[in-house]
């Protein structure tokens, strides 16, 4: 079990990204208002979470306090490691169900935007996960994240 820390969306691509305090997941489409909000080549591009003992451990890392939406992740968790639960359901509150795909990995865009050298090489199968959205609802900051399948 772990929570929803922060939630990162930003609406047009190649603009920086921003905090919401809640955020509509639809069914299908992602979240209303992102960039990506049924504008995607894969359905398991719809929503991208990381967590934030992650983010933690590449400032540590790298000796350099990094804001988490700069990782550019639309779910910022604490308390779940993500990665395990591959092919699985999670449930964030009481109604949004999502099923996680696969691994995020790290791109050549994240390392210029950030600045930082070796970026990509260092957050390889650790730069958070792809799921797709398959029950409709609202999320906010401090939900809870449950393993249900």
């Amino acid at each position: 079990m772990g929570i929803v820390k922060k939630i990162n969306i930003t609406n047009q691509s190649g603009a920086n990204t921003f905090y919401v305090v809640d955020a509509y997941l639809e069914s299908g489409m992602g979240i209303v208002g992102d960039r990506y909000y049924n504008n995607f080549k894969h359905p398991r591009e719809q929503v991208t979470l990381i967590e934030e003992e992650i983010i933690q451990d590449f400032e540590k890392k790298i000796d350099k306090k990094i804001d988490s939406k700069d990782f550019r992740r639309n779910i910022i968790t604490e308390g779940i490691e993500l990665t395990k639960f591959i092919n699985k359901k999670i449930k964030i509150g009481n109604e949004v169900i999502l099923k996680i795909h696969e691994l995020c990995q790290p791109c050549m865009y994240l390392q210029k935007k950030l600045n930082i050298e070796n970026l990509v090489k260092l957050l390889v199968n650790k730069s958070g996960i792809q799921t797709e959205v398959l029950t409709s609802g609202t999320i906010k900051e401090k939900d809870i994240i449950t393993v249900i399948d």
